[in-house]
């Protein structure tokens, strides 16, 4: 075994890296999450129903370029917990000349909804490799396994817990962002502790009509803006900068 000293990402950790500016800094580093600001409330309805399927479209200057896939695939018991699971689908090419698909199960403890496991496979052109994370909740790190050709690594992450995952943030929104109007939350990424302010409730043309949703701002170096639905827990859009443009995910 060896430890891995680059970052590994699927495509969809990847895009929503980008979108909330996750940046690798040192393994050794710690990252302490200030107070708790989701009440249980919101860990009592689930975003999405079981065997729904939800579908992002990705675009980069206007062009399309790719999908994200997310599907609530039930619960399982492992070792008399139990645990949600979501399964994620990425895919992009962009131009022909850059093709990247992944595909991910996220084992969500349904005790406080944090990550457990995330079992992972991505594919870069000819290429495939296999990546596990192990969140340890208690001791406040994630062991991360990289199967590429026979070859083992290994990297040990440390973080003061609780630590979020981005691709499941969503069970962690509150139900009712009027009361967060004003505010800003709090998430502890692996590596990065993020802030997100919700600024306000606007009304917006939308495929459906006339909507209702909160914009939402990422404190970074980019100005990340999340559109979330009134009612809803899901974002319908979100916006990022990007090297020579700007991503949008849109759900479909």
């Amino acid at each position: 075994m060896t430890t891995i000293c680059a970052k590994k990402k699927s495509l969809a950790t990847l895009l929503l890296s980008v979108v909330l500016s996750i940046n690798s800094i040192s393994c050794a580093q710690r990252v302490t999450l200030k107070e708790s600001l989701f009440p249980l409330e919101s860990r009592e309805t689930l975003p999405f129903q079981k065997c729904k399927k939800l579908s992002y479209e990705v675009r980069f200057n206007g062009i399309k370029v790719g999908s994200i896939n997310f599907e609530y695939q039930g619960r399982k018991e492992i070792e008399n917990i139990p645990y949600d699971i979501i399964r994620v689908a990425s895919n992009i090419n962009i131009l022909k000349l850059f093709q990247i698909q992944s595909e991910e199960l996220v084992y969500v403890d349904i005790s406080d909804y944090l990550a457990w496991k995330v079992e992972r496979e991505v594919r870069f052109l000819a290429r495939k490799e296999s990546i596990l994370e192990e969140y340890n909740q208690k001791d406040g790190s994630i062991k991360i396994t990289l199967k590429k050709d026979q070859t083992l690594k290994e990297r040990l992450i440390y973080q003061e817990p609780p630590i979020h995952n981005s691709l499941i943030l969503f069970f962690l929104y509150p139900l009712n962002f009027e009361e967060k109007l004003g505010k800003t939350m709090e998430f502890n990424l692996p590596l990065q502790e993020i802030k997100v302010k919700v600024k306000e409730l606007r009304k917006i043309q939308t495929l459906e009509g006339i909507d209702e949703v909160y914009l939402l701002e990422v404190s970074n170096q980019r100005r990340t803006l999340i559109w979330i639905k009134k009612g809803e827990r899901l974002p319908i859009s979100l916006e990022v900068p990007a090297f020579l443009g700007r991503g949008v995910i849109t759900k479909r």
